[in-house]
């Protein structure tokens, strides 16, 4: 576990240091779709190829510029094939490098792999505790628990690598990059992954104070003026700057027949009780 840890921690050194890390992505990805290749080209034959799932897998990755109709069954090479799909991703690597700029696509590189890196550990150190608890049963089938987990160790940790490079691939050639520029033509970019994000989690909103910015419909209230449907209206642009909300007054005319309780509402529209009002000096 300390040999894994060191390694998953130099790769996390080598991203928050600000390293450059894109020849060893494209180094990476390049490996994965190898793997991937090996999986439905398991021989030199032909016959066992299984090209249109291959390029289906292919193609949920990255916009791949080959096609599987366009591969001679003939005299198709599995050496030569792997080399054209290795060169292929490189080359569509460089061409999104290119579409986003090279100062972003190192931070993008950054984020994604810091991200991923700390989510597949944290699934690996699951995965690991599961496995230590369970190893002794092993020396029922008499295998030394001890080597059986170093060996069970060791796949599972070959399998982590691979799938964070797997799914950076994946990440990075479909995730959606917005740039923003700021207020006076500034030059700020951002990014989003709208899959994982929610509609408003992205939204920034940058200006003055409160204090600053004072509503006129309050302001406009206060001065009288406001009909009585648009008290809501200014209630809320107060809350937004801190001006308390204007109150409508209605002013109740009494006749001599009626009277009012001390309890209810005051007739001159304070929204105080009369006893706490004009009932407080009568």
């Amino acid at each position: 576990m300390n040999e894994q840890r060191e390694v998953i921690y130099r790769y996390r050194d080598r991203v928050l240091d600000g390293e450059d890390i894109s020849e060893t992505a494209k180094t990476q990805i390049a490996d994965a779709i190898e793997r991937l290749s090996d999986e439905y080209m398991p021989s030199d034959f032909v016959e066992d190829w299984d090209l249109d799932e291959l390029f289906t897998q292919l193609e949920q990755i990255y916009p791949t510029a080959l096609e599987a109709d366009e591969i001679d069954a003939n005299s198709a090479n599995k050496a030569d094939l792997v080399k054209e799909l290795r060169d292929d991703i490189v080359s569509a690597y460089e061409e999104r490098e290119g579409e986003l700029g090279e100062e972003l696509m190192r931070m993008l590189e950054r984020f994604i792999l810091l991200q991923i890196l700390d989510e597949r550990w944290r699934e690996h150190l699951h995965d690991m505790d599961y496995l230590r608890e369970g190893i002794h049963l092993r020396g029922f089938a008499q295998e030394d628990p001890l080597v059986a987990y170093k060996n069970e160790a060791y796949n599972m940790f070959r399998a982590l690598i691979q799938s964070i490079w797997e799914e950076f691939a994946r990440v990075i050639f479909n995730v959606e990059v917005q740039i923003e520029q700021q207020n006076g033509g500034g030059d700020g970019q951002v990014w989003q992954a709208p899959v994982t994000s929610t509609p408003t989690r992205g939204l920034q909103y940058a200006g003055g104070t409160a204090a600053d910015q004072p509503s006129a419909l309050a302001a406009a209230a206060a001065g009288g003026g406001v009909p009585v449907g648009m008290a809501e209206a200014a209630g809320y642009a107060a809350d937004a700057t801190g001006e308390p909300p204007p109150q409508v007054i209605e002013t109740r005319v009494l006749s001599e027949e009626e009277k009012i309780g001390r309890n209810d509402p005051c007739w001159c529209g304070s929204g105080k009780k009369f006893k706490k009002c004009h009932g407080a000096t009568a």
